[in-house]
């Protein structure tokens, strides 16, 4: 991948979740507070200081973690509509499965409308836990990363297919890691069995196992790497950011120990029984806590002979490193995606 190509990829004008932000917001703050110790009345400094805690907060939170790079990516969160028209969206449940219906966004490759009798691979990108749709969109990057990355010829076409996975932002225990729970929700057979079909209804398809890519950031990435190793009837590449290799203490009560290690791809990576090998992304941040453990899982990959590309980017775990990895992991699984 080109330097050209790489800036093409980069959201214009990121500087809503700069650190100088937070620095600025903080700065603010102890102006405030120094105006209520001195100032009568007090009452409007103090009101001031509160809110200018609660951006503190809130600028710092971003900092960390990326979510809200750009103020378009702030107001599609908001709103769920980006420019041009080509992010659309529809409702999918499964109330059987007890998953209740939630948004699922798409974004149309360019020319969709005006080819009608053209088909198209599909890229599903899970988001974290808590996680929305519109996460990979705004936090992410998505649409640009994949109209670059098409204009440049690393990747095909594709509709961009962005799910809810856990939209309960303060719910306890809304944290599945897209396993069917015993008692829970089922969210493991919602994506294969209600998701890519519901998809394929909607869209015009190519609606076959290697032309349907599955990736996620953090545990969307683990769930990309569990589901499509464990349902390789349905997906194709995969495409691993910031993974784990077992569904972590989330879950890890709702599971006997033999179904945790039946969803552990630390452990069942050696055994796996596969049709043929597997195009596996793994990327994740230098600083970021699971580096080891994904240095582990692209040994298991290795050792299988599978078509691997693991790769680190400066940073954390974050929406930062998420965008950083995705042109590289789309490039790499793009290669193994069938374009018809």
């Amino acid at each position: 991948m080109t330097p050209e190509v790489l800036a093409a990829t980069r959201l214009p004008g990121a500087w809503v979740d700069s650190p100088l932000l937070a620095v600025g917001a903080g700065l603010l703050l102890l102006a405030c507070l120094v105006r209520s110790v001195r100032r009568r009345p007090r009452g409007r400094w103090v009101l001031a200081s509160v809110v200018a805690a609660v951006v503190v907060a809130a600028t710092t939170a971003n900092a960390l973690t990326g979510y809200v790079p750009t103020a378009q990516a702030a107001r599609f969160l908001v709103t769920g509509d980006l420019p041009g028209g080509r992010v659309v969206s529809f409702r999918l449940g499964a109330p059987d499965l007890d998953v209740a219906a939630t948004t699922v966004h798409v974004q149309l490759p360019r020319g969709y409308a005006e080819h009608p009798d053209r088909r198209y691979p599909v890229v599903v990108l899970l988001p974290g836990s808590p996680g929305r749709s519109t996460d990979w969109f705004a936090a992410g990057g998505a649409a640009r990363t994949v109209d670059a990355l098409t204009d440049a010829r690393l990747l095909p076409p594709v509709l961009v297919v962005t799910p809810d996975m856990d939209p309960d932002l303060l719910g306890a225990g809304s944290d599945t890691e897209c396993l069917d729970l015993p008692g829970g929700p089922q969210w493991e057979t919602y994506l294969y069995r209600d998701l890519v079909p519901g998809v394929d209804r909607r869209f015009r398809t190519l609606a076959r196992p290697s032309s349907r890519l599955l990736g996620g950031e953090s545990a969307g990435g683990f769930c990309a790497l569990d589901q499509g190793l464990r349902h390789r009837d349905v997906w194709g590449p995969l495409l691993a950011l910031e993974p784990f290799g077992d569904p972590g203490p989330a879950v890890r009560g709702e599971l006997s120990a033999a179904a945790f290690a039946a969803a552990s791809p630390a452990r069942y990576l050696p055994t796996v029984v596969v049709p043929a090998p597997v195009p596996v992304f793994l990327g994740t941040g230098t600083g970021a806590p699971e580096r080891a453990g994904t240095d582990e899982l692209a040994r298991l990959v290795a050792a299988r002979g599978w078509p691997l590309e693991r790769r680190d980017v400066p940073g954390g775990h974050t929406w930062t490193t998420a965008r950083e990895l995705l042109p590289y992991g789309l490039t790499f699984a793009g290669r193994y995606l069938d374009a018809g």
